[in-house]
């Protein structure tokens, strides 16, 4: 979901608005006049994108439960996490893969729990951020991108839920890790 604002002539509003209703799913437009143009208009839009045109449904994520099944605990996830921003510190250069990922699927299973206790904070939009980091870096990777899941980077599905796309990345990571390391995957069938 995003915000879109548009300035156009007043007499354009009509087919502006149209226009945005048949590309994304919208919300009601909120109209306001030009703070620096007389006889244009603010429209602000909230907009989500359409269901896939061919009617196949968005792809599904694994649960959270199975994305974190045989994760390390929490407040080991986050030290490590800590630990890497502290030995980083003397170094420039962009984080690496494995960091924003284990970063975003932190965040994210704050934000799961901050939603399980019925805690009002910031943390899902931080997750959300967090995700959208990684979507990000996995698409300026091209072919060189190490997203191991079944649904790729570049597509709207996860665009549309970046912290689905976290979990199904850190689950084939862990798993794959966990398999390296000859250790069983707990919690995995």
């Amino acid at each position: 979901m995003f915000e879109i604002r548009v300035v156009c002539n007043a007499a354009d509003t009509g087919p502006v608005t149209a226009a945005l209703e048949a590309a994304f799913r919208t919300g009601a437009v909120r109209r306001y006049p030009s703070r620096s143009a007389p006889g244009q208009e603010r429209l602000y839009v909230t907009a989500d994108h359409q269901p896939d045109p061919a009617g196949q449904p968005a792809r599904t994520w694994p649960s959270p439960d199975a994305a974190y099944a045989g994760a390390p605990v929490l407040t080991d996830e986050l030290a490590w996490v800590a630990e890497t921003v502290a030995a980083a510190a003397d170094r420039s250069g962009p984080a690496d893969r494995t960091f924003c990922l284990r970063r975003a699927a932190a965040l994210d299973r704050i934000a799961l729990l901050d939603d399980t206790l019925h805690v009002s904070s910031d943390t899902p939009e931080v997750a959300t951020e967090a995700a959208r980091h990684l979507l990000a870096l996995d698409r300026n990777a091209g072919d060189d991108s190490r997203s191991a899941g079944t649904v790729p980077p570049h597509t709207l599905d996860a665009a549309r839920d970046p912290r689905g796309y976290v979990r199904q990345e850190y689950a084939v990571w862990h798993r794959r890790n966990l398999a390296a390391a000859d250790r069983p995957v707990r919690g995995a069938k």
